[in-house]
């Protein structure tokens, strides 16, 4: 959790991945700085990018090496740098190299905290940070600032909140040009980013194929121009009409020609509902894994006490160790008072009941597991009096534990899967189990068929679900509910076909159920991948509907409005 990241190690804290000198290099090489632009580096870290900045520079305009100098050092090249030893560093590398330069352009300062006025650069250039931890005093600020873009949201990750801060201080037909993680490309969380973007810009991304021995995350280089709303975005060197992203539900960078026609008819979201499941908190505690023959072993017992109410309890567990001063004075009466609220306490036992489920005080849990099709229960939850003491201990841990994920859909049918994986392992959820937050399931809406449930669950399973869902909606290792949601529905098959299929599965899950165990090669999910086959030449255009209507009502601003004010 947030908390966790606050106690890395600084290089992990700073989200710091070193540039090699030769790949800034290439990337400046390529850009058409001339001998009046204005450039800002907002995370210089080593220097890789200063350094290939001022190399090109030189090489422009009139005048001696030193006068050169002296007009990039003064009124060209800026350059922020949070880690106050590096900054030292590298700065201390410049004055080696070019002489005694005027370094007070180059700030030792958090990029958020640096006053800079919009719309002053004519090139922004670097590699933002990735995965670092933002300073809590100001994370909320920043995160009104630029959390959000025309409805969508943009993830609080340093390299995204980077380049919307740095878009604001672009001139118009300013050049961005950041290497980044290409997480951005396709998942929820970035939509706001990609709408930000491809409303104020004209964006292309370039694939690396290696960054550095430092981490194996696939990177990109984003380089885009501040014209205002684009009409195509370029990736991998192909373009896509914005027209055609904005079939896809999560206005994906990564949609090409061969998926476009799955996306002209209607979501899995017109008609399932996903969901995560809960987060216990500490598993050990609650979570038992059951034997072959039933059995299970109980360590712990259970017991309720009283737990007098402090402030210092109160600000201990809170998000970023804030209360509203509201808050607070209520908490200081309480705590004046000598109230207390109902608390759990888990006792070790000193020898371990064996116990056999059926139980009354358990019931099963969904683990996430790789199995497809049907997965024998392997997990159980202690639940006694509608999991009492599961939500007493939540509601008592950290401010994120209170919330309950997919409460309402306990006990319900459905489908479930991995949350992280290379591919959609999808399986039946029968009716009883309480859910779990590494396992995602799908639940059918209300006054939707039955059999619906399984011409849904016999698509996720073939190879051309997975493929679109990891190549168009989220090509990441993450499997969120709404990525399943955003999936294509078969609105292709014909009603026999379709008739067909639900039978199929039907006796697949029997067999199944029955110990068959399944793989996405098996003969039966081959057979599937043929009758979900799309002949698009043979659908009628009437079966077709025009997606933009669902594209979240987006409509794009006017050119350079500043949506950030």
């Amino acid at each position: 959790m947030a908390d966790t990241k606050r106690f890395r190690n600084k290089k992990k804290q700073l989200g710091q991945f070193m540039t090699p000198h030769q790949l800034a290099e290439k990337i400046v090489a390529e850009l058409a700085l001339t001998e009046t632009s204005r450039v800002l580096e907002p995370s210089f870290g080593e220097g890789a990018f200063l350094f290939a900045v001022i190399e090109k520079l030189l090489t422009l305009g009139k005048g001696t090496r030193q006068e050169k100098l002296e007009r990039i050092f003064t009124s060209q090249l800026y350059g922020i740098e949070i880690d106050e030893q590096l900054y030292t560093q590298t700065v201390s590398h410049i004055r080696n190299q070019y002489g005694n330069v005027d370094t007070s352009n180059l700030k030792c300062n958090d990029f958020f905290r640096e006053h800079l006025d919009k719309a002053q650069f004519d090139f922004i250039i670097g590699n933002p940070p990735f995965g670092g931890t933002f300073d809590r005093e100001i994370e909320d600020d920043i995160d009104r600032l630029y959390g959000t873009w025309n409805g969508s949201n943009l993830k609080k990750e340093t390299y995204s909140f980077f380049i919307a801060k740095s878009l604001d201080l672009l001139k118009r037909n300013g050049i961005l040009c950041f290497i980044s993680s290409d997480t951005f490309l396709t998942i929820n969380t970035m939509v706001g980013l990609r709408k930000r973007l491809a409303d104020q810009t004209t964006p292309v991304v370039t694939h690396l194929e290696s960054f550095s021995e430092e981490t194996q995350y696939g990177m990109v280089v984003l380089t885009a121009a501040k014209t205002g709303c684009a009409d195509v975005v370029t990736v991998g060197g192909t373009s896509m009409p914005i027209e055609k992203i904005m079939l896809t539900d999560n206005f994906s960078w990564k949609l090409d020609d061969e998926f476009c026609k799955y996306f002209e008819g209607e979501k899995l979201s017109d008609y399932i509902v996903c969901s995560s499941g809960m987060t216990v908190g500490k598993n050990e505690y609650f979570i038992r894994k059951l034997l072959p023959d039933g059995s299970f072993s109980e360590p712990y017992e259970f017991v309720f006490f009283d737990d007098p109410i402090t402030l210092e309890k109160e600000i201990a567990k809170a998000r970023l160790g804030k209360i509203s001063p509201r808050q607070k004075e209520k908490i200081l009466l309480q705590e004046r008072n000598g109230e207390t609220k109902r608390n759990i306490r888990v006792v070790q036992r000193v020898v371990p009941l064996t116990l056999h489920f059926p139980h009354p005080d358990y019931k099963l849990y969904n683990k996430s597991n790789g199995n497809i099709v049907y997965a024998p229960p392997s997990h159980i939850v202690y639940w006694k009096d509608d999991g009492d003491a599961v939500m007493t201990f939540r509601m008592n841990g950290n401010w994120y534990l209170h919330g309950v994920g997919g409460q309402k859909f306990f006990g319900r049918e459905g489908l479930t899967w991995q949350l992280i994986s290379t591919k959609l392992n999808m399986k039946y959820l029968p009716e009883g189990y309480i859910l779990d937050s590494g396992a995602p399931c799908a639940f059918l809406r209300e006054g939707i068929e039955p059999d619906e449930l399984f011409f849904i669950f016999a698509w996720t399973l073939t190879p051309l679900a997975t493929k679109i869902l990891k190549q168009v909606i989220n090509h990441t290792l993450n499997i969120q509910g709404k990525d399943v949601e955003r999936l294509p529905y078969p609105w292709w098959v014909n009603a026999e076909t379709k008739r067909q299929i639900v039978v199929k599965i039907k006796n697949m899950l029997a067999k199944a159920q029955h110990g068959h165990k399944f793989r996405s090669e098996s003969k039966e999910i081959v057979e599937l991948e043929t009758l979900f086959a799309m002949h698009y030449s043979e659908i009628p255009n009437k079966t077709k509907i025009d997606r933009k209507r669902n594209s979240t009502n987006y409509e794009r601003p006017p050119l350079f409005v500043d949506m950030s004010k």
